[in-house]
């Protein structure tokens, strides 16, 4: 008997810039809009891959307009639809704040954001911020909930997301709980995406390897996306 075996082919996108990305400020739920830079990105991102013939069966979204504007721009003429679990990690009283400046100060859990993610965990909440424990619930659940299940489908699947939300699918993806891996692959740039297939061989959904981030625009946009995180 020959069984044919379906691959849902899922692209993670981070949204392309805004002027707070430039300013290196701290965004996390503050709803600001891409730049001319970011529109550039994403326009361009969208032609390269109709021009590679990948077209999405369905597009999802963070209600960020950051992230709603990417995916329009990169799928124009597709409806997208929002999901409140793939919002930006929440950072309270850091948003707004300069990343280089609390990564110099004591004070900030932000400080630890990149290289001790287990203590910006725990720290996060005194700033009113999100744990990235909080995270991981909220993403993984997103995954079996809208994800999962077109699992013995061949659609292929965009998701527009956020730099640290991106990290939370991508924990699910690779079925890692230990924040010691959070940041494994690093930051994506700006407009650009992790490719993962997703099979149900035998009912149970099973990820294949993500992809390295790719980038589908011309070089000279690109901002270097772990300035943010460096001391």
């Amino acid at each position: 008997m020959c069984y044919i075996i379906r691959i849902m082919e899922l692209f993670i996108l981070r949204h392309g810039t805004t002027e707070w990305n430039r300013k290196h400020k701290l965004q996390g739920r503050t709803d600001t809009p891409l730049d001319s830079t970011g529109i550039l990105m994403a326009e361009a991102s969208g032609r390269t891959l109709k021009d590679m013939g990948i077209t999405f069966d369905l597009v999802l979204s963070s209600p960020l307009q950051r992230a709603r504007e990417t995916a329009r721009l990169i799928a124009p003429g597709a409806e997208i639809i929002t999901d409140e679990r793939l919002t930006e990690l929440s950072f309270g009283q850091m948003e707004g704040e300069v990343t280089d400046v609390m990564l110099q100060s004591s004070d900030s859990p932000f400080r630890f954001f990149k290289n001790d993610p287990a203590r910006y965990n725990a720290e996060a909440p005194s700033a009113g911020g999100e744990s990235l424990d909080e995270l991981l619930v909220r993403t993984a659940a997103f995954m079996r909930d809208r994800i999962e299940p077109l699992a013995s489908t061949d659609k292929k699947v965009l998701i527009s997301g956020h730099g640290a939300m991106n990290r939370g699918l991508l924990m699910h993806v690779r079925g890692l709980s230990d924040l010691g891996h959070f940041w494994d692959g690093g930051l994506q740039v700006n407009c650009g995406i992790t490719e993962v297939s997703l099979t149900a061989p035998h009912g149970v959904p099973v990820y294949g390897e993500a992809g390295k981030c790719r980038f589908y625009y011309d070089e000279s946009l690109m901002i270097d996306p772990e300035k943010m995180l460096q001391h």
